[in-house]
């Protein structure tokens, strides 16, 4: 426990039903105030994911008290199977209490605790867009780095099923001997072992900076406890697949929350590099599109983020239709592992 001033700095009870109401406040109303219309994760979300036995992630959340009232709240992330010296750093202060100095001892306190993990390399994204020139402020003043632009896209529902026949009927005639299969829910057993395979690749082949990553490690077991941290928060999984001699080559893979939520997050697509060439990145994007048309047609977008960069992926995204919503910056420190807290 960090007693700094007023501000009292602790780690968070999922099981305490007022750490938990007042961890999704201070989030909501800090995400709120920048974007009116942000895409927001549930109470449900961080509850799931602060309690599930996965042993391959790391997500340890922490709140900053005045008195009884949270101000400010942290979390870290990261794998526990592949990059142990990498860290994703959450913050958010509560609009009410900000220009305090809570911000910055919140985050003091998210490093000391990374180093006690090994953490050693941290990223955290802030949106930079119009009017939010603070965030970038802040950051660089903290001493993290602008290392990647991303730009937030936004498609609005219904999606026009005509255009997306259109664009799966020209991909196709690219990638004869592929199979395009969309689920809702688990990924089918047969496919689970390839699936993984693929997913691991993600955070080598998406842009990443300057970094130097090394391919996820995650197994099957590690998919099964995701699963049932979904299961969970209440949120269904869509995926669409393509399939080449009985094995998973590229996916498309967005999150769907419970209901009440206006929206779709897209977590992650990638096309196998032995297997790009083939359009496969537009017919799984296609696929997952119609499903979700399909099953949930009381939301109103789906929301993805791609680096600047990553031209192909964007290109795909215009060409169905994606709009820019937001601005984001990732940002990136490197932390003296000596200087101990």
């Amino acid at each position: 426990m960090t007693d700094v001033a007023e501000l009292v700095i602790r780690a968070l009870d999922p099981a305490s039903d007022t750490d938990m109401d007042e961890f999704q406040d201070v989030y909501a109303a800090a995400e709120l105030a920048e974007d009116p219309d942000a895409a927001l994760y549930s109470r449900a979300d961080a509850v799931a994911m602060l309690t599930n036995e996965d042993a391959s992630s790391l997500f340890d959340a922490f709140g900053a008290f005045v008195g009884d009232r949270m101000v400010a709240e942290a979390i870290l992330m990261g794998s526990l199977r592949d990059n142990l010296e990498l860290g994703q750093v959450l913050l958010w202060v509560h609009p009410d209490h900000r220009r305090q100095g809570f911000g910055r001892r919140t985050l003091d306190h998210i490093e000391e605790h990374a180093r006690t993990r090994g953490r050693t390399v941290l990223r955290a994204q802030a949106r930079i867009g119009e009017g939010l020139e603070r965030n970038r402020l802040f950051a660089e003043h903290q001493g993290y780095t602008l290392e990647m632009t991303e730009i937030e896209r936004r498609l609005a529902f219904p999606v026009d099923l005509a255009e997306l026949d259109r664009l799966a009927t020209e991909a196709a005639p690219h990638h004869d001997g592929y199979q395009i299969r969309a689920f809702l829910g688990s990924v089918p057993d047969e496919l689970r072992a390839s699936y993984v395979e693929v997913d691991n690749l993600l955070g080598i082949e998406a842009p990443h900076g300057d970094l130097e990553l090394e391919a996820g490690g995650h197994t099957v077991e590690d998919l099964d406890a995701l699963d049932r941290e979904r299961a969970a928060s209440g949120r269904t999984s869509a995926t669409a697949v393509a399939v080449h001699e009985g094995a998973v080559v590229a996916y498309a893979h967005a999150s769907v929350p419970a209901a009440g939520f206006r929206h779709v997050d897209q977590y992650g697509t990638l096309v196998h590099p032995a297997h790009r060439g083939h359009r496969l990145g537009m017919a799984v994007k296609c696929a997952q599109l119609r499903l979700l048309a399909e099953h949930f047609p009381d939301r109103d977008y789906i929301q993805t983020s791609n680096a600047e960069v990553n031209a192909h992926m964007v290109a795909i995204n215009v060409a169905l239709g994606f709009e820019i919503h937001q601005v984001w910056g990732e940002f990136g420190k490197r932390l003296d592992p000596a200087a101990a807290a």
